[in-house]
């Protein structure tokens, strides 16, 4: 019965994933899964099977800008790093707060050995206060109107603002540019990415084994997938307990009665491909020539890494009526949101005088440069409606109410 439920519920979860995520939203919003490096048209693989990738896929649709991500290199990497940190962090903090929910739809355990496997959905909304980041303290880019000082994020509307790097007056050596032309000399502009959505969805599935003494554990477990230079991997454990019964009075009261405290961790890593790589070529244009970096000119290393994880507590009150069980719980929930670019990478030095008078930009490269980290502490309370089919067969929906609101519904199969 077990392995029977444990391939349906996999079947389905595929089908969702194969025919809502890759035919319809894919279809509507061309996504390119790392359009953030290049043009080339990128498709997702089937063999993903996990619309946790949607969100990796769209922050690469929506970073393409009008210009090559090679032309943000140019900006240098401490400002590279603050117009990415304020565009993705949003992002970010609504894909793990709904990775860290849906964990429950009732206060009850399962008898020993009892188990339900199903599948959860959710849809975060980033709050109005994360849909825009400010510009300011930009170190090398410059607005091209001066009253605008703040741009959408992934969850803003409306389009980007455009930045436009120019060459400083004085080097870092402190003697004057030669290649300053009076303030007029423009190295490079381009434009932050426009708003995307305001909603960001996850999914999950997951299975729930009842244990002695009112205790239900709950796993959610991925394997690695390993396709086109992109690996990812999911896991989870929950832990949640029907103290109720062990409390004197309150065991003889008609309702359910749980703490849940549970962590989940999702991984992916991307292998930047050749026509991808930021290399120096792409960083001069015009009548710029650079001078390459004596270190290295191996760039085959660059890629991308992001982590998402959260920890749940909550105290759930549920009561079971005959077709459907009303539960509300309370808590709260920490989330981390976590991405670095890898690998060798060149950026844009001082110029250089190569002899006769003539200047060329200095490559300079690191390794690493951008390494975006966010972090969240949300009380919350979820509310929600769990319906029971033939015994076996169960729906729920719910709401969370908390800093990034996250909607929920699910089903699945089990003997409680």
């Amino acid at each position: 019965m077990f392995l029977m439920a444990f391939h349906l519920l996999n079947y389905l979860f595929v089908q969702f994933v194969e025919i809502i995520i890759f035919k319809v939203f894919l279809s509507q919003v061309r996504l390119e899964i790392l359009n953030l490096f290049t043009n080339k048209y990128k498709p997702m693989r089937k063999a993903l099977l996990s619309s946790i990738l949607l969100l990796f896929g769209s922050l690469g649709y929506s970073l393409k800008a009008q210009n090559d991500i090679s032309d943000i290199f140019k900006s240098g990497v401490e400002d590279l790093n603050k117009v990415a940190e304020g565009y993705l962090a949003p992002a970010g903090n609504a894909f793990a707060a709904g990775m860290g929910s849906n964990w429950y739809n009732t206060a009850d355990t399962h008898k020993l050995l009892g188990f339900d496997l199903r599948i959860g959905i959710n849809g975060t909304q980033i709050p109005v206060a994360d849909q825009m980041f400010s510009l300011a303290g930009l170190t090398n880019l410059k607005t091209v109107d001066p009253n605008v000082t703040q741009a959408p994020t992934f969850g803003g509307s409306g389009d980007g603002v455009e930045l436009r790097l120019m060459q400083p007056h004085y080097l870092k050596s402190g003697s004057e540019n030669p290649l300053y032309d009076n303030g007029n000399g423009v190295i490079t502009s381009f434009t932050t990415p426009s708003g995307f959505t305001r909603y960001v969805p996850s999914a999950s599935i997951q299975l729930t084994l009842g244990l002695p003494l009112n205790n239900d554990l709950m796993v959610r477990f991925v394997p690695t997938i390993k396709t086109s230079g992109v690996e990812t991997s999911l896991w989870g454990v929950g832990l949640k307990n029907n103290f109720k019964e062990f409390i004197p009075f309150f065991k003889y009261l008609p309702f359910n009665l749980s703490a849940l405290v549970a962590y989940n961790q999702f991984d992916i890593s991307y292998a930047f491909p050749n026509s991808a790589q930021v290399t120096p070529d792409k960083l001069v244009s015009g009548d710029l020539e650079y001078v390459p970096d004596p270190q290295s000119n191996d760039y085959t290393t660059q890629g991308m890494r992001m982590s998402t994880s959260s920890l749940t507590a909550n105290v759930i009150i549920s009561k079971n009526l005959i077709l459907f069980t009303p539960y509300l719980g309370v808590g709260f929930i920490r989330t981390n949101f976590d991405l670095t670019m890898v690998g060798n990478y060149p950026t844009l030095g001082d110029p250089v005088d190569t002899g006769g008078g003539e200047y060329k930009m200095q490559i300079i490269n690191m390794t690493d440069p951008i390494s975006i980290s966010s972090s969240q502490v949300m009380p919350g309370a979820t509310l929600g409606l769990r319906l029971k089919f033939l015994g076996i067969i169960a729906a729920h929906a719910q709401y969370t109410f908390q800093k990034y609101p996250t909607a929920s519904i699910g089903f699945g199969i089990g003997i409680r």
